[in-house]
Parts: structure tokens; C-alpha cells; sequence
């Protein structure tokens, strides 16, 4: 065993640091499609939309605040009119044209 360590020793850290990256990666990718992602309206600021959606997420506002600022890579919670970011929202399937019609008739 110890010999296979001195000989492949750089290929195993190689493969086991792609892995770990590789894993990351697809995490933070992955969650911004099940989230929703608004665009920004003059005058409007992170505190501000954390208490509009306060009743669809389960975070306070200050994690609420950290969260979209860490998802979104903002370097301040400054946000200007027309920015698009995701918050921690969850997406609403939208249904095809034919469910809608029948609901619309009930």
C-alpha cells in the first residue's frame, strides 16, 4: 500500500479534489433552477423584499439578506433598479395551457 501512495500519491489527490470540487459545483448550479429569480424595482432594497416574501421563505431577514448576497455574488446588500436575483423562494410549476383552461372554467 505504501508503495502505490509514493507512486500515485499526486493522481489520488488530484482525483479526490476534482470530486470534492466537481460535488460543489453541482450543488450551488443545481439549487438557482428551483428558486425564484425577481428583478429588481426602483426604490427597492434587500430588506425591503425579504419582508414581502417573509411568508414563503423560512428565514429571518437577516439570513434571508445573507443568503441572497452570498447566491447572487453581491459584494454589498446594495441592489439597483432592473438587477435580476435569486432568492430563497421556491419556484411555482407553471401548468401547461390545457390544465389552466380547466381551471379557469371551474
Amino acid at each position: 500500500m505504501l508503495i502505490l501512495w509514493k507512486k500515485y500519491s499526486y493522481v489520488i489527490i488530484l482525483i479526490v479534489l476534482s470530486l470534492i470540487i466537481g460535488l460543489y459545483a453541482t450543488n450551488t448550479f443545481i439549487d438557482d433552477k428551483n428558486y425564484q429569480q425577481i428583478t429588481v424595482s426602483k426604490g427597492q432594497s434587500l430588506w425591503e423584499i425579504a419582508h414581502m416574501y417573509s411568508e414563503e421563505h423560512s428565514m429571518n431577514p437577516n439570513d434571508f439578506i445573507e443568503w441572497v448576497a452570498n447566491k447572487n455574488q453581491l459584494t454589498s446588500s446594495n441592489i439597483k433598479a432592473g438587477d435580476k436575483i435569486v432568492i430563497p423562494v421556491k419556484m411555482k410549476k407553471q401548468l401547461d395551457d390545457s390544465n389552466q383552461y380547466a381551471l379557469d372554467l371551474e
